[in-house]
């Protein structure tokens, strides 16, 4: 076979440049950016001339100007069967014969060392766009409460930091998933410069990953940070906040690439979460504090905030839902800058569907507010979503959720792919 020539599934033999023989290239790419994305890695077994086009970012672009792009939320949580395997593909659904055809090798696994009773985390994916579950294959135990992000432009989802699931204590890891259309594996990145746990961690820009705050392996609550480049593999240290947050929150700031930590409590504050924030600026490379953000002082914001993209070109900050329990009192929204009014954070409080009986981890997708609903009563073990474009008063509908995904996760990340 010539250079110039491909062979075809039918049997006979093309020029490269025919993605599909007898049609011109542009209806061909339109054919081929309509194909699902769990069925991409297929598509790019059947011919190099389609490995090469669904494996370059452009693919990806075309599939978002076609309407075509599929959302997804990754989350990070327990998994609810220690008979579930931990290893399930992101191309396929859960299946009974998956679970007993990867028994062994997950029993293998179990009988590792480790401490009694610590739960097994994985990265389940709902796709919202086709209304299904998948559990990614991970090739080692991921830490305990580690921090999921996604980088939209890259491709690629984070899991950062956590605890090892052997000893409980801290880590610095870093796991990389390309979940483009280029790859979808795994790789470890550079690990982080200090472990840490229940820090703040946001996407900001279309390569960095901005990562403060949390606590040590002695309970310590640290206001130390550093950003990590996924391109180039490599962690920068910034410099520190003023205060040392634990269990704090992050948020990027727009297009000023600003990164939000809010809350989080001190060392010797624990459980009394603040009510302030700090923001970095790049430019300037320092921290600046806005007051009176957090008015929930029983309440973390880890599951409780998340941030909403907004549209309007001169916003300059952070616009957050902040998901209060449907009997808690508040107010619907509010707004605080800063001292020099460069940062600007607007709160909108949205009711949840419960009491405050039942535990909750809220999140955004595709500019809808999701709920995953934890702790008995008939919402239990359920995701609900509201419907789009509504806020306060919106309709809450249930998502079907089978049970291995029905424990609350720890974080989160959305991307579209």
């Amino acid at each position: 076979m010539s250079a110039s020539e491909e062979f075809n599934v039918t049997g006979g033999f093309q020029s490269r440049r025919d993605l599909i023989s007898g049609l011109p290239e542009e209806l061909a790419t339109e054919c081929l950016v309509r194909v699902p994305f769990e069925f991409h890695s297929s598509l790019k077994s059947v011919l190099r001339l389609w490995r090469s086009l669904i494996s370059d970012r452009s693919f990806d672009r075309e599939r978002r100007r076609a309407g075509k792009d599929e959302s997804f939320l990754c989350l990070v949580q327990p998994l609810t069967s220690p008979s579930y395997p931990v290893n399930s593909s992101v191309d396929g659904e859960v299946s009974e014969k998956k679970k007993e055809e990867e028994g062994e090798s997950h029993s293998h696994q179990q009988q590792q060392p480790r401490v009694i009773g610590t739960p097994l985390y994985g990265l389940s994916v709902y796709n919202a766009t086709l209304d299904t579950w998948h559990r990614v294959a991970i090739p080692e135990r991921i830490p305990l409460f580690c921090e999921c992000v996604a980088l939209q432009d890259a491709g690629k989802v984070l899991l950062i930091g956590g605890w090892d699931p052997e000893t409980l204590q801290p880590v610095k890891d870093v796991f990389v998933l390309d979940f483009s259309a280029a790859g979808r594996s795994w790789r470890r990145g550079k690990p982080m410069s200090a472990a840490r746990s229940f820090f703040a961690c946001a996407a900001v820009g279309p390569t960095k990953v901005y990562v403060a705050g949390g606590h040590d392996d002695q309970k310590n609550a640290i206001k130390s940070a550093e950003v990590y480049d996924v391109e180039k593999d490599e962690w920068v240290t910034i410099p520190p906040m003023t205060e040392g947050r634990d269990e704090c929150h992050g948020f990027s700031m727009a297009a000023d690439l600003g990164f939000c930590v809010l809350s989080g409590y001190g060392t010797e504050t624990q459980g009394q979460f603040r009510s302030d924030a700090e923001i970095y600026d790049p430019v300037s490379n320092s921290w600046t504090v806005v007051q009176n953000v957090w008015r929930f002082a029983d309440l973390s914001p880890r599951g409780r905030t998340a941030a909403v993209i907004e549209s309007a070109g001169d916003f300059r900050g952070c616009k957050l839902w902040c998901f209060v329990d449907s009997q808690r009192q508040c107010q619907p929204r509010w707004e605080v800058e800063d001292d020099s009014m460069k940062w600007r954070l607007v709160m909108e409080t949205i009711r949840l569907p419960v009491t405050t009986m039942t535990s909750v981890f809220a999140a955004s997708l595709s500019g809808q507010a999701v709920a995953m609903i934890g702790g008995g009563g008939e919402e239990s073990g359920t995701m609900m979503m509201m419907t789009k474009g509504e806020k306060n008063g919106g309709k809450w509908s249930h998502v079907s959720t089978p049970s291995v995904f029905s424990s609350l996760p720890f974080s989160y990340a959305s991307i579209y792919v």
